[in-house]
């Protein structure tokens, strides 16, 4: 009975996934007059599904993706307004990935400024080809006068041997709330700037042996130094970062790729997409890693409240018809030794749990 229960369960569970993503749902959110730029991302928006009472942070969380933003001025301060949708943006299918690591073509991290052609919505066309799916860019209209603006991010959606399709996505690089977002949408003629900011980097290392090693490595990338990371999930009380924590932690640094060392490999990914580009090898050093990575920062800890709550409801479930162990329960999928293993942890996160 218990295991006809528990079949049933993920037979519904299946249903209501494929029905979320063939029935997309769209919502717009907004909050106007504000005057606090800087809460506006954890602040409750108003219309829509937020309905008053969730932030856009809270919003992501249950599972919408950005599709655009506005923001214009006020009387009093400025009107935001967000449309959210249930479908993300970036699909990047598996065997592109696959193939993007298994391609001997080297990754570059230099900017190639690329005009764009045969423009719709969505989806434009670039004359450069054998680009890696998943590589991300912006784009930028000129003006009249020289001065240049970035309109959208795009990324490589197709790529043949002679050209690629590139597809639009909102710029969530460099966000600036407390300034007005303007109308302009991309038009042939503008540039695709492949590679933005490929040289700004965030480095996850399990040791600080191998840390030096990926610096010296790659001595044309800037890496900040895993400390300051360290020390935001410390103040965000947030011991286990997720990939989207990791994805717009970098985004909000001005990041435009990542790298995460995981045994002889250092992955590479591009941080809008959070698309595996590459890996390259990398000499294994044996001995202790350190959870979530390697930082001077001490005792990220999670928040007592967080923890708490936590513990009640897996308690809860714990006393229902489940034969899962507490360990299991409140540690999720696996044990409380699986989550605290670095390796374990971000080949998860990257999807390469058989590489």
């Amino acid at each position: 009975m218990k295991h006809m229960n528990k079949t049933k369960l993920l037979l519904v569970s299946a249903s209501l996934l494929l029905a979320q993503t063939i029935y997309a749902k769209t919502t717009i959110c907004h909050k106007n007059g504000w005057d606090k730029p800087s809460s506006i991302e954890t602040t409750p928006l108003n219309g829509g599904e937020c309905q008053g009472e969730y932030s856009l942070k809270q919003m992501k969380q249950k599972g919408w993706f950005i599709e655009d933003i506005l923001i214009k001025g006020a009387k009093e301060g400025l009107d935001y307004s967000y449309v959210l949708t249930t479908k993300n943006p970036v699909t990047i299918k598996k065997d592109d990935v696959k193939k993007n690591m298994q391609s001997k073509k080297p990754i570059t991290f230099s900017n190639s400024d690329i005009l764009i052609s045969n423009v719709s919505e969505k989806i434009a066309q670039i004359n450069i080809g054998n680009l890696k799916v998943g590589q991300s860019g912006v784009i930028q209209h000129k003006y009249e006068n020289g001065k240049t603006l970035i309109v959208s991010s795009a990324y490589v959606q197709e790529s043949s041997s002679t050209s690629s399709t590139i597809k639009f996505i909102p710029f969530l690089g460099l966000k600036q709330n407390a300034i007005p977002t303007s109308n302009r949408k991309p038009a042939s003629g503008d540039k695709f700037v492949l590679n933005y900011l490929y040289d700004e980097s965030l480095l996850i290392a399990p040791n600080s042996e191998s840390f030096r090693n990926v610096r010296k490595k790659f001595n044309n990338n800037n890496f900040p130094h895993s400390d300051l990371f360290g020390a935001y999930l410390k103040v965000n009380t947030n011991p286990t970062p997720s990939k989207n924590d990791i994805q717009e932690y970098a985004l909000a640094q001005n990041m435009g790729t990542i790298f995460i060392v995981i045994e002889s490999k250092v992955y590479i990914v591009d941080t809008q997409t959070f698309t595996i580009l590459g890996t390259k090898p990398l000499s294994y050093i044996p001995g202790e890693t350190s959870m979530p990575f390697y930082t001077r920062i001490e005792k990220i800890e999670e928040s007592i409240l967080d923890s708490a709550w936590g513990n009640l409801f897996g308690l809860l479930d714990y006393f229902k018809d489940d034969e899962r162990s507490e360990d299991e329960i409140l540690y999720g999928d696996g044990s409380k030794t699986t989550k605290a293993d670095y390796t374990t942890y971000y080949k998860n996160i990257l999807g390469v749990e058989g590489d």
